[in-house]
């Protein structure tokens, strides 16, 4: 009985450090994640109760930390990255999308006539510039941006929230994944 009863906590333990890579879910010994991603403009404005301008992509995240000790949690951990065409794209802040601060940071990489030499340059510009020149913050919008983003702390219990982020042209979920690099190691989540 005893061999049993000690077996049976071996394989619990082993089991749970196993790292999962299923879709929707990651987790290692330290955090599990679990999620899904909205891509379609209806059901982002269903999910937030307000809508948000073409391009924006928002993941609905459940972080559980497995340590005995507090996980600090932020969105700053997050990455969400096209297999499609490799676009990445850090977690956005709510100002960065409804505050006066909303710019668009775009990077093009050029190549010159000579063999492996290429060069980066990045430009700023207006998110919406393409609509107004001098488009007015949404503090409706804001608000409720705050109110529903994963919350940054420390904690030993699951929080969930939303994360969102900028991704140009079409996505699809299949084509998206989810990247962690945090206190509690790295994961990367893909979405089905």
């Amino acid at each position: 009985m005893k061999l049993l009863i000690s077996g049976l906590i071996v394989v619990s333990f082993a089991a749970g450090a196993d790292i999962k890579s299923l879709p929707n879910q990651a987790g290692n010994g330290n955090i599990d994640l679990s999620g899904a991603v909205i891509v379609d403009a209806k059901e982002i404005q269903q999910l937030v109760g307000a809508s948000m301008e073409t391009g924006y992509v928002v993941v609905q995240v459940k972080v559980s930390p497995r340590t005995l000790g507090a996980i600090r949690i932020s969105p700053d951990d997050f990455t969400l990255v096209s297999r499609k065409d490799g676009e990445r794209s850090p977690a956005l802040v709510p100002s960065q999308i409804g505050g006066p601060a909303n710019l668009a940071l775009k990077s093009k990489t050029t190549y010159s006539g000579s063999p492996g030499v290429s060069s980066t340059s990045v430009s700023v510009t207006p998110a919406d510039a393409k609509k107004t020149p001098e488009k007015a913050p949404d503090a409706n919008l804001l608000k409720i941006l705050e109110s529903k983003i994963l919350p940054e702390k420390e904690t030993k219990e699951p929080v969930e929230g939303l994360l969102y982020f900028l991704l140009e042209g079409k996505n699809k979920p299949k084509d998206l994944g989810l990247l962690y690099k945090g206190p509690a190691g790295r994961l990367a989540m893909d979405f089905k």
